[in-house]
């Protein structure tokens, strides 16, 4: 069995596979206790660990030392490169664009096979493009939803004892409402225009992260077609580490 494990800055995502490919289970953790609670749900031993981590080195460290206690097995872990398959990296320095997002390219481009546009709505929010030839394009990075948040309530006095919830984009009636609502607002009237101007491109859409459900439902109504795919980022494990 094939344990993929996407470690991002708040989550864990992680999926067992067959040996043949086959999707046997997966979830998502948080948490110290997170290598227990995946190694307590996996169906069986695990022959091969994949690994994308954005976090620093001390999760390598202790994902290695519970894979070789645990199962005899020393995890591989995914690198940025300059290319595979038909992508190519936009990078002069192909090692720093994040792992995550160059995961989640590799397997956006196997998905479509033409141009396409790679939003990520995790902690950080980040939107890459990639040409019809598998050409990566760049693309952004700018505060998620809730790094948003947290940024204008530690640089402001406003009060806020609930913590609200994301998905509309009219004007609030509170002071909760508001700040959620603006905020999911920019980010939409934001995407939305990088759509409209590229939408002659037939491009396709995908979304990934923790808040792609949100997104992709206020994308929707803005009248961007994309498409959510949860386990982009593990899917690409499967391209770069075949």
């Amino acid at each position: 069995m094939i344990l993929d494990i996407d470690a991002g800055n708040t989550r864990i995502k992680w999926r067992a596979l067959s040996a043949g490919g086959e999707r046997l289970v997966g979830a998502s953790v948080q948490g110290e206790n997170a290598f227990a609670e995946i190694s307590r749900l996996l169906p069986g031993p695990v022959q091969r660990v994949r690994a994308a981590c954005v976090r620093n080195p001390l999760f390598r460290t202790a994902l290695t030392d519970y894979a070789m206690a645990s199962w005899g097995v020393l995890p591989e872990f995914a690198q940025s490169r300059e290319r595979v398959g038909a992508v190519s990296n936009a990078y002069v320095e192909a090692s720093h664009l994040g792992v995550d997002r160059w995961l989640a390219i590799l397997a956006a481009y196997e998905r479509v096979r033409g141009a396409c546009c790679v939003l990520d709505a995790g902690s950080a929010l980040t939107l890459d493009f990639v040409a019809r030839g598998g050409q990566h394009e760049g693309g952004y990075i700018v505060p998620g939803l809730s790094q948003q948040r947290a940024a204008l309530l530690e640089g402001t006095n406003i009060p806020l004892a609930e913590s609200g919830q994301w998905g509309e984009v009219v004007p609030g009636a509170s002071t909760v409402t508001a700040i959620h609502h603006g905020i999911l607002a920019m980010l939409v009237q934001w995407i939305a225009a990088e759509y409209r101007s590229r939408e002659q491109m037939g491009m396709h859409w995908l979304v990934t992260g923790g808040d792609a459900d949100v997104l992709v439902d206020a994308l929707m109504r803005q009248g961007v077609r994309c498409t959510q795919v949860p386990e982009l980022v593990l899917e690409g494990l499967s391209i770069a580490l075949p």
